[in-house]
């Protein structure tokens, strides 16, 4: 007959001790303990994710905007930028080249980010929609064919945009423009009454500004982009 090789039973007072001194072991581990404890499932990295996201959109036909468009203009810039520039949507110099803001609207904003000490690789840019939305599908070779997204389609691309800045993380966000600061704020005010003040989006602190491009028309909004990128300035050097 083979011995019983079974542990002895544990009383309920054995298994209160061993539960008090779990809890006081535990207790005695810091914050930083127990962050190096290895994760059965660690996050990927915001650039993987990224890119994770970057391909759903290239595939995503939510809205007509996805079968009509060249090419899906998803975004650009540091991964871990302190400050998310948004627009309206890719033109068509975007739409050939998979980039937002490289038309002359895009040359204009470089300097506006040069003025204050950033660039196109410490910020990131990206669009409320992340498709060329055209007047006339049927002529997308048409320069000029450009028109502002319906409330529709920014509500099929939002949860993108929603999406990049979870992964982002940054400290502000700067809408450009009356079309990206009226769909952001979910608001009918223009930017003309929005911008010169903070306003919050899901927890961030978010500027309004006058889009680049409304520049190129009227000199004269210089000034106020101006004193807006001041406080933009001022609001990071803060932090």
């Amino acid at each position: 007959m083979r011995p019983d090789r079974r542990p002895p039973p544990v009383s309920g007072t054995e298994l209160a001790v061993l539960a008090r001194e779990l809890k006081a072991r535990a207790e005695l581990l810091d914050d930083d303990d127990w962050s190096a404890l290895p994760d059965a499932h660690p996050a990927p990295s915001p650039n993987a994710a990224l890119a994770a996201l970057s391909a759903e959109v290239e595939a995503c036909r939510r809205c007509p905007l996805g079968s009509q468009r060249l090419k899906a203009v998803f975004g650009v810039g540091s991964p871990s930028a302190r400050v998310v520039f948004v627009g309206e949507g890719p033109g068509y110099e975007e739409d050939r080249r998979g980039e937002p803001f490289v038309g002359k609207a895009g040359q204009l904003l470089d300097k506006i980010l040069a003025a204050v000490g950033l660039s196109r690789e410490t910020v990131y840019i990206a669009n409320i929609v992340k498709c060329h939305p055209m007047t006339d599908p049927t002529q997308p070779d048409l320069r000029g064919n450009d028109r502002p997204p319906t409330p529709e389609e920014a509500a099929a691309c939002r949860s993108y945009l929603e999406a990049q800045l979870d992964l982002i993380k940054p400290r502000a966000v700067v809408a450009l423009g009356s079309s990206a600061a009226k769909t952001l704020l979910d608001t009918t005010d223009g930017v003309a009454r929005l911008r010169g003040r903070w306003h919050d989006f899901r927890g961030t602190p978010l500027l309004p500004t006058y889009h680049p491009a409304a520049l190129l028309r009227d000199e004269a909004l210089k000034r106020p982009v101006w004193d807006d990128m001041k406080e933009l300035k001022r609001f990071l050097e803060e932090g």
